[in-house]
């Protein structure tokens, strides 16, 4: 009986767990497709609260008296279709190399906020950022 209740229990395990992985699954998969979809800076405000990756042209990279560094595309501020913000406190803030994304395409994947009306991705780390 104690047998019978055991195989029972580790089946019931076994399917939870099968389950459990192919709900993680495709959570990954659709995370992994919307970082697949590449949009132009000019169209960052149509995708608020999308996890996506912006492409364009970075126009001005500016790094406030407050240590906070912005990636402008499109025109400078306050006229920018798009802001990559780098917080002061982030690994990727007071990188040297910041300064020389000026003039190239880029892009910047991660969840699309407004601020003031404006779109933005926060960059936390460096693998958010590719040179084009």
């Amino acid at each position: 009986m104690r047998g019978e209740i055991a195989r029972d229990v580790m089946a019931s395990i076994i399917r939870f767990l099968t389950l459990a992985g192919l709900l993680v699954g495709s959570l990954s998969i659709t995370v992994l497709a919307q970082t697949l979809t590449v949009i132009p800076d000019s169209e960052a405000g149509q995708h608020v609260g999308q996890h996506i990756t912006v492409e364009g042209v970075v126009v001005k990279v500016f790094t406030s008296k407050n240590g906070n560094t912005f990636l402008n595309f499109g025109a400078a501020y306050p006229r920018q279709t798009f802001t990559g913000w780098i917080p002061k406190d982030s690994p990727v803030a007071g990188d040297a190399a910041l300064s020389s994304l000026e003039g190239k395409r880029v892009k910047i994947t991660g969840t699309i906020e407004l601020y003031r009306g404006k779109p933005e991705i926060r960059i936390n780390s460096k693998e958010q950022i590719t040179e084009e």
